[in-house]
């Protein structure tokens, strides 16, 4: 319960950030367009460098719970400092120095639940990874009302303390929940148990080991990455110009917009509560392939739209490509790296960092050349580049089975 009240704060706190950062460098602190950007994409690059540093010096001490803290406290004070700092270049180093770091805290606070859970049964503990999740797109549903509430009638200073308060209370939760470091029975567990996971079940009359086809496996965390770097690109592009997409090409309503979002952040809950209480029995390689295929149908559907009120109903391929790549994806990368749970969650949610760095750029430059339909086929290509690089773990696995059945005969 404690981890899922932090969880959940932390959740309100990016909720109410995250929609809100690029207008406040707009209307607040004067950026143009290009500084915005650049200043975007620093604070971006800033949190997948913390994260990675992060994620592997937890995994060398075995203790998670400082840095998680020492995230939350960045977090806080990066916030808190955006309602009194104007100046571009104050504020460049703000998001470096700070609110980067504090980034960190969402790859970190899924790294200490596994540390401070100890759960045995690996079907409870991925449904409790799972749980957690499912905290953060319930913070998502109303957030950002929440937040533009607030905005209204505090204005940034408010929305800004009132996030930094959320953080700090996530903070002070995380620093009451017990964590052990594990010894050396749980240490050759957990790698035992993933190589099991990584390699899947061995073959009989196959000579191939299980810490070779663990090592092979391992091979495959960089396509794995790559294609999930991919789905996040196109996600978050998408996030840029659903909105407007839906008001200036489909001359929808904001209550559209609203509804859209809100529609497939409720959906994502009972998918990501649904997947984690199964996860255990599933073939992730074979579901996040899937997930990709079912992404580049999302985004064509986007395309040949012509009403508004058509894009509601589609956010169901959105919530379940949400769901499967957060609550598998993430397990999975950790399988594949048993013994370095930080490392692992933070590479996966580098992976989607990456992507934020890149879309807005890249959407911007075709929406101005070719317009809004063109540039969600751009993304079902992407989409459909990453379910070739997934499709390849799950058709290699088949004809290792293949090989393994003809060899058996």
């Amino acid at each position: 319960m404690p981890l899922a009240i932090a969880t959940l704060m932390l959740g309100v706190a990016l909720s109410f950030t995250a929609p809100y950062l690029s207008l406040f460098g707009i209307e607040q602190a004067a950026m143009s367009p290009l500084r915005l950007g650049v200043f975007m994409t620093l604070v971006s690059a800033s949190g997948v460098c913390a994260s990675t540093v992060l994620g592997r010096w937890s995994d060398r001490s075995g203790r998670h719970r400082g840095l998680l803290i020492a995230s939350l406290v960045a977090a806080m004070l990066g916030y808190a400092s955006l309602g009194f700092v104007r100046g571009y270049v104050a504020l460049v180093a703000v998001g470096v120095v700070l609110l980067g770091p504090g980034a960190a805290s969402l790859s970190q606070i899924f790294a200490f639940s596994r540390a401070a859970l100890r759960i045995a049964d690996p079907a409870q503990n991925e449904f409790a990874s799972a749980a957690l999740r499912t905290l953060l797109s319930l913070a998502w549903v109303f957030g950002p009302a929440v937040g533009a509430l607030i905005l209204a009638q505090a204005g940034f200073k408010g929305l800004f303390a009132f996030a930094a308060a959320s953080f700090a209370a996530s903070a002070v939760i995380a620093l009451r929940i017990a964590e052990t470091k594990p010894g050396l029975q749980e240490k050759a567990a957990s790698l035992d148990s993933g190589r099991a996971v990584a390699s899947g079940p061995p073959a009989v009359g196959c000579p191939v080991s299980n810490e070779a086809r663990a090592a092979n496996a391992r091979k495959a965390i960089p396509r794995i990455l790559i294609a999930l770097g991919l789905i996040g690109l196109a996600a978050n592009a998408t996030m840029i110009l659903l909105p407007l997409y839906l008001l200036h090409a489909l001359h929808g309503t904001r209550l559209t917009v609203s509804a859209a979002l809100g529609t497939g952040a409720l959906l994502e809950i009972p998918m990501m509560l649904w997947l984690g209480s199964i996860s255990s029995r599933l073939r992730k390689p074979k579901w996040l392939s899937a997930s990709a295929a079912v992404h580049t149908a999302y985004f064509i559907a986007l395309a040949a739209i012509v009403h508004p009120w058509a894009i509601v109903p589609l956010q169901v391929l959105s919530a379940a490509v949400v769901a499967i790549t957060s609550c598998l994806g993430m397990t999975y990368i950790q399988d594949l790296m048993p013994g370095e749970t930080g490392a692992a969650t933070a590479l996966f949610f580098n992976a989607s960092r990456v992507g934020s760095i890149l879309s807005g750029v890249l959407a911007g430059t075709v929406v101005g050349a070719f317009g809004y339909r063109a540039a969600f086929l751009m993304c079902a290509v992407l989409t459909l580049c990453a379910f070739a690089l997934l499709a390849f773990d799950s058709l290699r696995y088949k004809a290792a089975n293949a090989r393994a059945a003809v060899r058996r005969a």
